[in-house]
């Protein structure tokens, strides 16, 4: 089968290895990606791993294969240094984040090679340290879960729905075993039922699963987009025309909106508001005087300073005459864009936004509650990344993420971003209403489905009345224990097939003696 047309290749390994994973930008890359891809890239990849004769030289192909991964998938991040006038040195930074990063492919292979004895069990050690180096790496250092495995099934509605069981780590599991299995004639029935199996799942959760039926409570939502590039953002002189700018667009449809007796929420971006401390108060009245009332309430990003000038990445909750309802000050900062740890600063690296003061770590729940109106978890940004940790409260009833991925203009980075965001809707069953000052600004449905959007680059609003769910998932309830049961019983199999194989060379040995 595959292995056996890679035979001509085998003299250059690290090479090939290195150019396999860079086919993996088809996988995470903005529009229509091609997760089929899966299957031949791991399929060298394993294929090296098992004619290489030394260990030690597992750790470099997998190393040589995470540089074309990361360094493919990854590129965009030095768009933001642009925006802070650093220009291509940013590139830099994404070569330092690259060769890090690699790091994990090139300790799974290691592992794997180390702990298999044959090929079958090969595929099953590799699965499972490919997926527990995805979650190490969305733990160490704050966390970098970023493009996982399991993400490039997004574009497999059917499949990707067993993430409501399994979590994303989990579904990289199964992406990762159903790819390798694929590559031997001997075990490309179990990744053919692998998938069936998933698939039908899918098909019976979105076509015939009532769980998620609306109930008949629905949540008036406006989502305003402006498009304001990140220099005109951070240009104080532009900030009354910004300001403008989102009103303007708030009340345009604002009456397309009608009121069921629900509150009625205008929701602004990530920073949408970047007003000094002293004038916040006599800014968010004249807001609140635009657009707030008894049944109106605005949601916005706007920066927080506590009593001893602390900044917060934060979101603010205003009623009318400018009242702040409640608060809620970012918990996962994003390192070296909104601090830098400290005996990184000890050495003078700032931070690359605006201003050389660290952003401060938020405390505060993220559920939000209102009169009139389920309660919600807000997440800011990067805070979406995370699997299980974006709900506080099991009362809460849809997810708010606010965002500004103007820092990446054009490129995959807002795509991945928003694909993070219909991950977490699947995994949590709850709608995500997605607000972004230029990025992908949508509503998306309990099973990751987006339903209305605004591309980037394109300013305007969605009005949508919102319907909330009925239910909680599998994953909701029990987080990754699912996941790690499932790497347990691997780790079980792997046993196993080790020590048949072990079994039947000893028995070869005493049939010769």
């Amino acid at each position: 089968m595959l292995i056996r047309s890679l035979r001509t290749i085998n003299k250059f390994p690290k090479i090939s290895c290195f150019f396999v994973g860079l086919l993996l930008k088809f996988c995470f890359c903005k529009g229509y990606c091609i997760p089929i891809l899966l299957v031949p890239v791991f399929a060298v990849l394993l294929y090296y791993l098992r004619i290489i004769p030394a260990k030690r030289d597992a750790f470099f192909i997998g190393y040589c294969f995470g540089l074309g991964y990361f360094g493919s998938t990854l590129y965009w991040i030095a768009e933001s240094f642009k925006c802070v006038g650093l220009g291509n040195y940013g590139y830099l930074a994404v070569v330092a984040l690259v060769f890090y990063l690699s790091l994990y492919p090139a300790l799974s292979c290691l592992l794997s090679k180390y702990f298999s004895r044959n090929q079958t069990s090969l595929i099953v050690w590799f699965a499972i340290f490919w997926v527990l180096g995805e979650y190490v790496r969305g733990l160490a250092f704050t966390g970098f879960p970023w493009n996982l495995i399991g993400y490039a099934t997004y574009s497999i509605p059917y499949f990707s729905q067993v993430a409501d069981i399994l979590g994303a780590y989990g579904l990289s599991l199964l992406t990762i075993l159903i790819a390798a299995l694929s590559i031997t004639r001997k075990t490309l029935k179990y990744s053919i039922g692998l998938f069936i199996f998933a698939c039908f799942y899918g098909i019976w959760k979105i076509h015939l699963y009532t769980g998620y039926i609306a109930t008949d409570e629905k949540l008036p939502v406006i989502l305003v987009q402006p498009s304001i590039s990140q220099r005109d953002k951070m240009d104080v002189r532009k900030f009354k025309s910004n300001t403008y700018k989102q009103i303007g667009l708030s009340l345009r449809d604002r009456s397309k909106v009608k009121f069921y007796g629900a509150q009625k929420l205008i929701i602004w971006s990530e920073a949408a508001i970047n007003a000094p401390k002293a004038y916040q108060g006599n800014v968010f009245k004249y807001i609140a005087s635009c657009l707030c009332d008894t049944e109106t309430t605005l949601i916005t990003g706007c920066d927080r300073y506590d009593d001893e000038n602390n900044p917060y990445n934060s979101v603010y909750i205003v009623g009318q005459n400018g009242k702040i309802k409640q608060t809620y000050d970012k918990r996962h900062l994003l390192p070296f864009g909104e601090y830098i740890p400290k005996f990184l600063k000890f050495l003078g690296i700032q931070k690359l936004t605006k201003g050389v003061s660290n952003f401060k770590q938020g405390s505060q729940p993220r559920t939000i509650i209102l009169e009139r109106a389920k309660p919600f978890d807000v997440v800011i940004c990067y805070e979406i990344a995370f699997p299980g940790e974006i709900i506080d409260s099991p009362a809460s009833a849809w997810i708010l993420n606010i965002t500004n991925d103007a820092w990446f203009g054009i490129s995959d980075g807002p795509s991945q971003h928003l694909k993070m965001a219909c991950f977490r809707a699947i995994e949590e069953g709850r709608p995500i209403a997605r607000c972004a000052n230029n990025g992908i600004s949508c509503i998306i449905d309990c099973n990751g489905k987006i339903k209305k959007k605004l591309d980037t680059d394109e300013i305007g609003v969605i009005s949508e009345l919102m319907p909330l769910p009925s239910c909680k998932t599998v994953f909701s309830s029990y987080k990754n224990v699912i996941f790690f049961f499932a790497i347990f019983l691997l780790s079980v199999l792997g046993a196993i097939l080790n020590r048949a194989k072990v079994h039947r060379q000893n028995l070869g040995r005493e049939e010769r003696i």
